[in-house]
């Protein structure tokens, strides 16, 4: 299950006494946020009206390009269909016709045919829309991927900027001003124990401090805590980015990563050998008697400004936030963490100005893997309550850790023995990853599996020769590597990277829109962004275009192609969430979609219908409601455009770092 499917539902709606909640939001757009069986029912006997679904950023000239026409019952003779070029003056006309016969199934009751409109062959750059009788789709681009992508990640990068904390905030992005100044002088608690609700069982027990936790990213946009666990997955991403892509965007990649980076490294004492993983109290207590970040919603300076006394625990620990600890000093942590946590040290050094500070961030990572409990493993430490971050394998992790250690071994120019034995290590983990194995309807790339991209590193830590992320490899399967490095063998890695993407193939295979991930319990957007960089890795070192096709379309999925016709990132196409659930945007920002916007936030998408029940508004919230969507949803997934519907739109860091590296991918690709 996807992280946000548990922690801000119990967050706004389900802490007993902790948060003031009101009625829904009634605004008139928000009567069709409702997904009831009463909905249902009108649903199944309404006339549907046809729609079209594109990727409304647009394709890459030599890309496949797919459209879907939703309609109530399949029609005999297929569907015609035209694309028109010029969509502001017409100028071109008709530029592409075709016929489709290609009813790919049934969407919903009121949606009884998904007809998939191929129109491949249309690659001459300009500004289109397709048409099928009256009905038009929304315009798109057919452009370089440099054309399309690069403002994207630009815009992903500047997500990141507008979720600092601490003193070094961008004022002009979102009117961010410092805030949580207390982090810079943070006590240290116990692990806290909680209830089967996530609500906090006793008073907090100060063990240490104060310690320096002051700077790094909100986590995510309905709470003001930062976690090394998704801190990590978010920065190591951006810091590959940084490491591998040149655009318009790179130099404020390699600045925002490197900031990550600098809290990042506030998190491992090396001397004492203590890891800190949380810097905030999300939920309270049943009672409310102890208050968490989620019953608030203010900007993030305000938390300073509560006025808090130690006797009094209803905005004590939001105002003095708690530092927690992985372990006890000296003792082995999760190893889920000490790979993430030694792969960002290891990438940092692979991107470090100066010998000197490379080998300290390299000694940082080796001093934080090698604490990492690998034997009679259970529960997977990720963050206070578990709850909030359900880990669901911790192999990939260390696999991803060794081998940016094994790069940056080789960027600093460690004896060859050295390389060698950490190489040999990475494989370790790389076999142990693989005999996990693949399960139809399992999991694929995201913030719970990294395993494409520790693969992927592994590879270019043995000499692997990487081609353009848009070729298929000519000898597929078999990347050319230097012929000393056998440590495992790269077909191998190459071929799970394939094993990956068949996984998501299966579970596109029951959606017409052809999402490679299960709709409803997991996270839809983010695992579609992940499976695109995942074939990307794949033809980069040596794999077929055998999943090219598959993989844009869960890019496109994620742009517009899906059945609610929502791009699922603000400021990317024409109809994006306007209303997201982000304290900083709801509350510095435009609701319009137009303006003064959080550029770049990636949001969940479709989530299961029970989710949206009973949400409701905490005070201060600008009520917000955008679109018309419940026609669309099914009995698996339902989408809303409103800032109380966290399954939705709420944006967060992991979503937004593996979306920003997709676009990245996409700007490299060739045609």
């Amino acid at each position: 299950m996807g992280k946000e499917m548990i922690r801000h539902g119990r967050g706004l709606a389900g802490v007993a006494g902790a948060v003031a909640i009101t009625a829904a939001i009634a605004t008139p757009a928000a009567a069709t946020a409702s997904t009831s069986a009463t909905t249902a029912s009108q649903q199944a006997s309404a006339a549907a009206t046809p729609e079209l679904r594109v990727d409304q950023v647009g394709y890459g000239n030599g890309t496949a390009k797919v459209a879907y026409y939703m309609t109530a019952r399949k029609l005999p003779g297929g569907v015609p269909f035209t694309v028109i070029g010029d969509t502001v003056t017409g100028k071109h006309g008709v530029v592409y016709r075709g016929v489709s016969t290609d009813d790919v199934g049934s969407w919903s009751s009121r949606y009884g045919a998904v007809y998939e409109l191929s129109f491949s062959g249309l690659r001459r750059t300009g500004t289109y829309a397709v048409k099928v009788g009256p009905t038009t789709s929304p315009s798109f681009r057919i452009a370089s991927g440099q054309a399309l992508y690069s403002p994207l990640v630009g815009n992903g990068v500047r997500y990141f900027t507008s979720e600092r904390d601490g003193t070094d905030v961008e004022h002009q992005v979102l009117d961010r001003e410092p805030a949580n100044l207390t982090d810079s002088r943070a006590d240290v608690y116990a692990t806290p124990k909680y209830d089967d609700n996530d609500n906090l069982l006793a008073n907090l027990t100060k063990i240490g401090g104060p310690v320096n936790v002051s700077g790094g990213w909100f986590d995510a946009g309905g709470g003001y805590e930062k976690f090394g666990y998704t801190a990590s997955y978010a920065d190591a991403i951006l810091l590959m980015g940084a490491r591998d892509f040149r655009g318009p965007y790179s130099s404020a990649m390699r600045s925002e990563a490197e900031f990550g980076l600098n809290w990042m490294r506030k998190l491992w004492n090396p001397k004492q050998k203590v890891m800190y993983i949380q810097v905030g109290i999300g939920n309270g207590n049943a009672s409310g008697s102890i208050g968490g970040d989620y019953n608030y919603w203010f900007l993030p300076q305000d938390e300073d400004k509560l006025g808090a006394t130690p006797g009094n625990l209803t905005d004590y620990y939001v105002e003095y936030r708690p530092v927690f600890e992985a372990a006890p000093p000296g003792q082995q942590v999760s190893p889920e963490l000490a790979g993430r946590y030694a792969a960002d040290y290891a990438l940092g050094a692979q991107l470090s100005g100066s010998r000197a500070s490379g080998r300290q961030l390299l000694s940082l990572a080796r001093s934080v893997y090698s604490m990492a409990k690998t034997t009679d493993v259970k529960a997977i430490v990720t963050a206070y309550p578990n709850d909030y971050y359900p880990g669901t394998e911790w192999k990939s992790a260390m696999l991803w850790g060794a081998s940016e250690i094994a790069l940056a071994d080789e960027r600093l120019g460690e004896p060859r023995p050295v390389v060698d034995h950490d190489l040999a290590v990475a494989a370790k983990w790389a076999k142990a990853y693989i005999a996990q194995g693949h399960a139809a309807g399992g999991d694929t790339l995201n913030l719970y599996d990294n395993g494409a991209l520790g693969e992927a590193e592994l590879l270019r830590a043995m000499g692997c020769a990487t081609r353009p992320a848009g070729r298929g490899g000519h000898d597929a399967g078999a990347p050319r590597c230097a012929p000393r490095l056998t440590v495992i063998s790269p077909s191998a890695l190459v071929s799970d990277m394939a094993a990956q993407l068949k996984v998501g193939e299966q579970w596109a295979k029951g959606d017409p829109f052809a999402l490679g991930t299960g709709l409803g319990s997991s996270d839809a957007s983010p695992h579609a962004f992940g499976l695109y960089v995942t074939n990307a890795l794949y033809q980069s070192y040596g794999g077929s275009g055998a999943y090219a096709s598959f993989a844009q379309q869960q890019l496109n999925y994620a742009l517009g192609a899906n059945p609610w016709g929502a791009s699922f990132v603000v400021g990317a196409g024409s109809n994006f969430p306007h209303c997201t659930q982000s304290e900083i945007a709801n509350l510095s920002g435009s609701l319009t979609g137009s303006g003064n916007i959080q550029l770049g936030a990636t949001v969940d998408g479709p989530s299961s219908p029970g989710n949206f029940q009973g949400l409701g508004t905490v005070t201060g919230m600008r009520a917000c409601s955008y679109g018309s969507y419940s026609p669309f949803d099914n009995s698996a997934a339902g989408y809303e455009d409103n800032v109380t519907s966290w399954p939705s739109v709420e944006p967060a860091d992991d979503y937004t770092a593996i979306s920003t590296l997709a676009f990245a991918f996409g700007t490299d690709a060739r045609d």
